[in-house]
């Protein structure tokens, strides 16, 4: 069973990659769905567990159904991905070039195809 901290994550991460995958900005997703940049932003970071009308209402503007909540598990986040995900939010270019070939050639060094 999902925790109440892994499901506020993995709703916010469904709803990060749908917003993605439909080009919109959080600023766009906000006025589409009537609420504020901050409060997209709060929802995708997953400070807070949608209300079941502000989910449906976004699933609806991103085209998603609501089963997608019996599948919030692949969408949990995996221990220790949020630690590297904030430390990747706080590099500058050079940093972000830097770790990008190092993950790159950890990946080959499992023997993995990396693009």
């Amino acid at each position: 069973m999902i925790s109440e901290n892994n499901l506020s994550k993995s709703l916010g991460v469904l709803i990060k990659d749908y917003r993605r995958q439909k080009g919109l900005t959080q600023a766009q997703l906000a006025k589409l769905v009537g609420l504020s940049t901050r409060h997209i932003g709060k929802l995708e970071d997953g400070t807070y567990i949608p209300k079941l009308s502000t989910y449906l209402n976004i699933s609806k503007v991103l085209d998603f159904d609501i089963e997608e909540l019996k599948t919030l598990q692949k969408y949990a986040p995996r221990e220790g991905e949020a630690k590297i995900l904030q430390i990747i939010k706080n590099m500058n270019t050079e940093e972000l070039t830097l770790a990008y070939k190092l993950l790159k050639a950890i990946v080959k060094g499992n023997g993995e195809k990396y693009a």
